[in-house]
């Protein structure tokens, strides 16, 4: 896992989007799971002031040179000559750039479904809802979407064999 800070405020890839860090003669890749926008002092809250955001950057434009964006990346693989479903044997360089995929990445990571694995295991407090976001943006590059999806469920199935309710879950955020 590896965070990151947005270039632009409230500027960030997507719940569930795939992103890549190229580093160390390889590229990383990993899903977007958390975002969220705070001061870059960690002891001073947002307070609200009542304020449309156009007003409050008018009356009060500091508080955007003081706010970021973050966002935190689950690792799921890296390519170095193909892609591997596992995590890279070094982490990404500080202030490396952060990439969203490219529609050829993510038929590469559709491929090796390792990732699910990954993220079921993960302590994110959000695993079915990420699996699911994951799913659904995967169905949305492969050639075959029936067949992906039907090979997902069976995935999933052997993955949750003990755990049917959080695989009906699953089951309902994706329709699988």
């Amino acid at each position: 896992m590896f965070e990151c800070q947005s270039v632009k405020l409230d500027e960030s890839p997507d719940f569930g989007g795939f992103v890549k860090v190229i580093s160390n003669d390889m590229t990383i890749y990993g899903i977007v799971f958390n975002i969220c926008t705070m001061s870059e002092d960690i002891t001073r809250k947002p307070v609200a002031f009542g304020l449309t955001e156009e007003e409050l950057r008018r009356q009060q434009p500091q508080i955007f040179e003081l706010m970021h964006t973050y966002f935190k990346v689950l690792i799921i693989g890296y390519k170095k000559e193909g892609y591997r479903g596992i995590l890279p044997p070094r982490p990404a360089k500080i202030h490396s750039f952060v990439y969203d995929c490219e529609r050829e990445d993510l038929i590469d990571i559709s491929k090796d479904l390792n990732f699910l694995k990954n993220i079921l295991n993960g302590q994110t407090g959000i695993e079915e809802e990420l699996v699911a976001s994951v799913i659904r943006n995967l169905s949305k590059v492969v050639l075959e979407k029936d067949c992906y999806m039907i090979t997902v469920g069976k995935e999933l199935i052997r993955l949750l064999k003990n755990d049917f309710d959080r695989f009906l879950t699953i089951k309902r955020m994706c329709k699988i």
